[in-house]
């Protein structure tokens, strides 16, 4: 059984649109599931979950309120934990970690120019999809799996790739990588850790790629470069491969 977590981050009226994923066996999950929240709960102070947004900005009402022992230092110490652990633990076989971003400049560049595009979500979606499927064949060839896709509720992504999953499975010989799935579903942030993961990955994808000088914009460099991982940012290039106008103006705007 393959497990596989889906969060997201910006927005498509912002400069990124971001999907995180992480997957692994149903085994690798029942370890990670059992020491990610024993760092949590030992952690000083203790954590019931992690959520980038609220942690980051000590929100609060939030689990990181400072009114709970939290600050800046004691953030990023945990952080810098679950992410020690993950890169030391014996997992690495059968995880992999995916993000897929779209330059939402770039996007509304070619659709100004009546290039028929799908909609943002629906290709940074597509897109994650298709290469944690890739990845596992690359890796495991020979071996068939049943995939499962989990998000948070009311994610919106799993509206769009659940449509593009049950429009698959009505057709005669769906591509393989919507043939593989055998459930889509939602869990709950605060106790998932695959969510949670998710949601460090589409964060600090988001934090590296808008190269705004911050504190964690090079986090993600950690998680690619520690760990197993995939990621693409689509840009107007690839745009211009994969689409085109309605009305055909020759690149740069020649006649």
């Amino acid at each position: 059984m393959l497990k596989s977590y889906f969060d997201k981050s910006g927005q498509e009226d912002q400069e990124l649109l971001t999907i995180g994923a992480v997957a692994a066996t149903d085994d690798v999950w029942a370890e990670i599931d059992t020491d990610w929240k024993l760092i949590l709960r030992n952690n000083n102070p203790p954590a019931a979950y992690i959520h980038m947004v609220e942690a980051i900005g000590l929100k609060r009402g939030s689990e990181f309120c400072p009114s709970k022992g939290w600050n800046d230092d004691h953030v990023f110490g945990l952080i810098n934990l679950l992410l020690s652990y993950l890169s030391s633990s014996p997992i690495h076989a059968r995880y992999c970690q995916f993000s897929c971003s779209l330059k939402m400049s770039d996007y509304d560049k070619l659709r100004a120019e009546t290039y028929q595009l799908d909609s943002p979500a629906d290709i940074v979606a597509s897109a994650c999809v298709r290469k944690m499927t890739e990845w596992y064949f690359e890796h495991y060839q020979g071996l068939d799996f049943n995939a499962q896709y989990y998000f948070d509720r009311g994610e919106p992504f799993e509206q769009i790739i659940r449509a593009k999953w049950k429009r698959a499975r009505a057709e005669q010989n769906p591509k393989y990588q919507w043939a593989h799935i055998s459930h889509i579903g939602t869990e709950v942030m605060r106790t998932s850790p695959g969510l949670q993961i998710a949601d460090m990955i589409a964060w600090a994808t988001n934090r590296h790629e808008v190269k705004v000088p911050r504190r964690y914009a090079d986090l993600v460099i950690g998680l690619r470069n520690l760990l197993p991982s995939f990621w693409v940012v689509v840009d107007e290039e690839q745009l211009r491969q994969y689409y085109r106008p309605l009305i055909y103006i020759p690149y740069g705007g020649h006649c």
